[in-house]
């Protein structure tokens, strides 16, 4: 069982501080009762039936000392405090007293009246009393002076001080000190029972629950129908007193911390009239004076101070910790800001305005009092203590903070319901939950207004709100925690109020922990409730992650594959797949839907997934426009290729025949574009189902393409009647261009009679130019003479006889080849001789010298009856066989062992006076007369063999020792490991 953290006190005190409930709990289980005899109250108890008493005479051995009443409390476990120490703040789980042990104290006890005691001259006692200038209360001998029936007080004096003394702390020297130390004993117990009862009917009002400890439905009924509806209420009322008690009674053997013993469930016989009996036999009006000096009630001042107390505590009442009131739902970060203000607003107030007004209230009423139980002009804590105004105060501070603990109780718990009542439906789901249903329809709107704004975006890997889900419970927490540990600091009205005072500065009001249960379980089913419609949030979004491929698809690449993958069909299929994905988008994503307390606006995403639809959509026909562009480009082009052949201008005789040759061809082209159109129209078509408008400038295209062959027909006739009057244009070039190839002819004759007499051997070069130029006039008048004879068949005219041309063009080639060879391999051989030795391959100048001897050898023959001529071609001959010594040469500077050593030497030996080595020229050693050196150039080569042989025997022995080290040192280790010795 637990408490509540509620402000029980003020409920208690008032209870204790009621001197008819305290007699109604503390005498009513009693038997004995009885009217006094004589004045004041008699009662005796249960407990005093087995005591034995033993009176004496005053002329008794009467007590000399005060140690020895104290001795004799002590043996009894009696200390001073207990007859005097109260608790000024009754606690509900304490075991310190808060009633006065007079109220308990039994008058059978006393051996004689009240008027024998005082007719003894200077009756001497021994007071419990407090010194003045001490705080210690000790037994004191003092002289007993007067007896004060209404209070039931004993004036006592020593030395000019006068104390006024219960009689439970007022021992007569001629009294039985064991029967006085008894009698103490007894009220010790008496007042221990009581407040052990006070404490367990308290503690019975709090668990108090209804409907919790009523009996069962059918008792009810039973009794209801049997006995009344007044009978079944004293029934219900007896039964729940009974069952709360004995529920009561095992927990407290239970839990002996809560420090409140059972007390026993006797059932009696109802008296009605037991109450007016009770009142009949004992008058209270006696002891109103004693009663108006211990409440604190006792001036009008302090009534008018707590009303306007109260007051101000109602107005806290009515005040809220958050901002709950917004007519629509907004982000986490707006409900933040917005109830942090609140908050600011709410403490601001508490901490100033609400202490200023209470201090005021409370000072202004209290002035009216003046001095004395009230003063707050009080400078003396010990005097403060004591008086009524420090009750007062503590009662202000016990309203002010069940005032406090009510608002923020209230607050929390409207806190909770404006957040956890729209998100009730989702306390069932699991962790695993997955959202089956569509998006449209919510099975988590409770019909509540939500709190919270969220905008579902998609990102890159998977959809996000705009606020993350949860970063909610942190700042609900929070914005919870922050709100109820922010009103524990608030301050008390006592430093304010009293200034001639010094408190602590950290004196604060009790408000709700947070460690409290109830804020406990509002905290705990905050998280838990938002923990589970965080669960939907991302269940929700999940179910986005179908749209992720769509949203973050890329037009560019998405139209590259359609267009090089699908054909025109499986295009207008993809349209309409698009347009069916449009109108199923448009179904089912909502503008918004809500979760729990959670609006979730997905108007953006569903109409940016909507936009790439259609952008998808218009990306398929515009490629699909472009596609049948191209198409009827490509045609139109054909179209107008044909116009333009037709159309051209003939050059020549031969350029119309090709001309009419193609018109021969045109009617079966236009048939084949004519098949292509229509395909195109086809798809043309595809457009017009989905009712796209072509742009213009296709628009006319396609009906430019659609009327060609018509146009091309009609152009045909028109380029018939052209060609007539340019083949009469052209018979007349023809006979022209006849009469000038003659004249060609001779001219190109006289100019090869002109070679028959050239000898010079120098200038090879500059004929062998001219030789080319003329041989290529010679083949252009070949190839014009063929045309002519063409353009002769053509117009139907006698052949040219060109046989004298071609006897030209043989008797003149034996010249071409001659002067052509000389002057190619005189380049041939200055290369050589040039360039460096190493860039020389002596295979390939042997190749080219055999070709070219055997291509002069072989012109000898031809120039038999030219002598002169012949002469020239052994010149040719006798230079290319020259050289062909030189080879040997070349190959031997080249051998591969030569070094720079060697190179110096054969340098020396033939004269040079540069350093020579491969990459010196040839022409370098020919001019210093290599050849005559070759056998000291066969001398350094062998030399230069043999240095390597010994170089590789010595580099042969020493790889040998180096493998017979090795294979030494590795069986020297192998030995060293077989060794057991080691």
């Amino acid at each position: 069982m637990s408490y509540p953290e509620l402000d029980w006190r003020a409920s208690f005190q008032q209870q204790v501080n009621n001197r008819k409930s305290l007699f109604e709990i503390v005498i009513s289980p009693r038997k004995s009762l009885k009217p006094p005899d004589g004045p004041g109250i008699k009662y005796k108890s249960d407990l005093l039936k087995s005591c034995k008493f033993q009176y004496i005479h005053k002329l008794a051995v009467q007590l000399s000392d005060p140690c020895e009443l104290e001795t004799i409390l002590g043996q009894k476990h009696i200390n001073n405090k207990l007859l005097y120490g109260l608790e000024p703040h009754p606690q509900l789980l304490s075991n310190k007293s808060f009633l006065p042990l007079e109220w308990f104290d039994d008058f059978e006890y006393d051996p004689m009246s009240v008027e024998r005691w005082l007719s003894i001259d200077n009756l001497v006692a021994f007071a419990l009393v407090q010194k003045r200038d001490s705080e210690e209360w000790v037994w004191h001998p003092v002289t007993v002076a007067d007896y004060d029936r209404s209070s039931y007080l004993w004036t006592v004096m020593e030395n000019g001080d006068c104390w006024e003394v219960p009689r439970v702390r007022l021992c007569f020297v001629y009294e039985n000190p064991i029967c006085f130390v008894e009698r103490i004993r007894v009220a010790l117990d008496n007042r221990s029972y009581a407040e052990n009862r006070l404490r367990f009917y308290y503690l019975r009002q709090l668990v108090d629950v209804e409907d919790f400890f009523d009996p069962s439905a059918n008792t009810e009924q039973r009794i209801s129908q049997k006995s009344g509806k007044e009978a079944l209420d004293a029934f219900k009322c007896i039964y729940r007193k009974v069952h709360i008690m004995l529920s009561l009674n095992l927990y407290l053997e239970q839990n002996k911390w809560l420090k409140i013993n059972p007390v026993a469930v006797k059932l009696h016989k109802i008296d009605r009239s037991f109450k007016d009996n009770v009142r009949g036999m004992y008058d209270f009006s006696g002891r109103h004076a004693s009663i108006r000096r211990i409440i604190m009630y006792s001036h009008p001042a302090v009534t008018q101070a707590l009303e306007k107390v109260h007051y101000e505590c109602e107005i806290v009442r009515r005040m809220a910790l958050f901002s709950l009131d917004s007519n629509s739902s907004m982000t986490m970060a707006e409900f933040r800001t917005m109830n942090e203000a609140q908050l600011k607003r709410t403490m601001r107030y508490l901490k100033n305005g609400w202490i200023e007004n209470i201090t005021m209230q409370v000072h202004g009423s209290l002035l009216e009092s003046g001095r004395g139980w009230f003063d707050v002009t009080v400078d003396k804590w010990t005097m403060y203590q004591f008086m009524k105004l420090y009750r007062l105060i503590e009662q202000i501070k016990f309203r002010m903070q069940t005032a406090l603990r009510d608002m923020v109780q209230k607050s929390t718990e409207e806190y909770c319901h404006r957040l956890c009542d729209p998100c009730s439906l989702a306390l069932s789901i699991e962790e695993n939950f997955t959202w089956q249903g569509n998006l449209i329809d919510s099975p988590f709107d409770s019909g509540k207004r939500p709190v919270f704004n969220l905008l579902l975006e998609m990102g890159d890997d998977v959809p996000y709100y705009s606020t993350h889900p949860d970063e909610f419970s942190l700042c609900l927490e929070t914005l919870f925690d922050e709100a109820v540990a922010r009103t524990h600091d608030i301050q008390v009205i006592d430093p304010s109020l009293f200034g001639s005072l010094i408190f602590d500065p950290d004196l604060y009001l009790s408000s709700m922990g947070l460690i409290d249960p109830v804020i406990q379980q509002q905290k705990e089913h905050l998280a838990l409730l938002y923990r589970k419609t965080i669960i939907l949030l991302k269940a929700y979004a999940a179910r986005f992650m179908e749209f992720k491929e769509l949203f973050f698809t890329n037009l560019v690449e998405y139209i590259g594959t359609v267009r090089s993958s699908k054909t025109s069909l499986q295009v207008k299929e993809e349209i309409s797949f698009q347009i069916r994905m449009c109108e199923s988008l448009e179904r089912t994503l909502p503008l918004s839907i809500v979760i729990g307390s959670f609006c979730i606006n997905v108007h953006p995403l569903r109409e940016a997934l909507i936009q790439k639809r259609r952008e998808l959509i218009a990306a398929l026909l515009k490629m699909l426009t472009e596609r049948l562009r191209v198409k009827t480009s490509d045609i139109v082009f054909d179209y107008n290729e044909i116009i333009r052949i037709m159309c051209e201008k003939p050059t020549s005789i031969e350029h119309i025949y090709e001309i009419r040759a193609f018109m021969e061809t045109t009617p079966e082209l236009l048939e084949k574009l004519e098949d292509r159109m229509k395909t195109v129209v086809f798809e043309y078509e595809i457009l017009e189902y989905f009712r796209y408008a072509l742009p213009d400038p296709d628009f006319y295209q396609k009906w430019h393409a659609l009327a060609f062959p018509q146009k091309i027909m009609k152009q045909m006739i028109s380029v018939y009647e052209f060609h007539e009057g340019e083949v009469d244009k052209f018979r007349k070039q023809q006979v022209s261009d006849e009469a000038g190839f003659g004249s060609r002819v001779e001219e190109v004759n006289v100019h090869i009679s002109k070679f028959t007499t050239v000898y010079d051997v120098s200038k090879v070069a500059e004929v062998s130019i001219e030789v080319k130029k003329l041989w290529r006039t010679v083949q252009e008048l070949m190839q014009y003479g063929e045309t002519l004879n063409k353009r002769q068949d053509l117009f139907e005219l006698p052949a040219i006889d060109l046989s004298n041309l071609f006897e030209l063009r043989e008797s003149f080639e034996s010249f071409k080849n001659l002067w052509t060879f000389g002057a190619e391999y005189n380049n041939v051989e200055e290369t050589w001789r040039e360039n460096p030795l190493s860039s020389v391959a002596v295979d390939v100048v042997a190749r080219i010298i055999s070709q070219y001897k055997a291509s002069f050898e072989s012109l000898i023959d031809q120039f038999e009856e030219q002598p002169q001529i012949q002469d020239v071609v052994h010149t040719f001959l006798k230079r290319v066989k020259s050289f062909e010594p030189y080879l040997t040469v070349i190959k031997l500077l080249q051998h591969p062992l030569l070094e720079p050593i060697h190179w110096a030497q054969l340098a020396k030996s033939a004269g040079i006076k540069v350093k020579v080595s491969l990459a010196t020229n040839f022409e370098l050693f020919l001019a210093n007369k290599i050849d005559q050196h070759l056998d000291m150039l066969r001398e350094l080569i062998q030399k230069a063999e043999e240095q390597k042989d010994e170089s590789e025997r010595i580099q042969a022995e020493e790889e040998e020792i180096r493998r017979k080290e090795q294979e030494y040192m590795e069986n020297r280790q192998m030995r060293r490991l077989q060794r057991t010795e080691i």
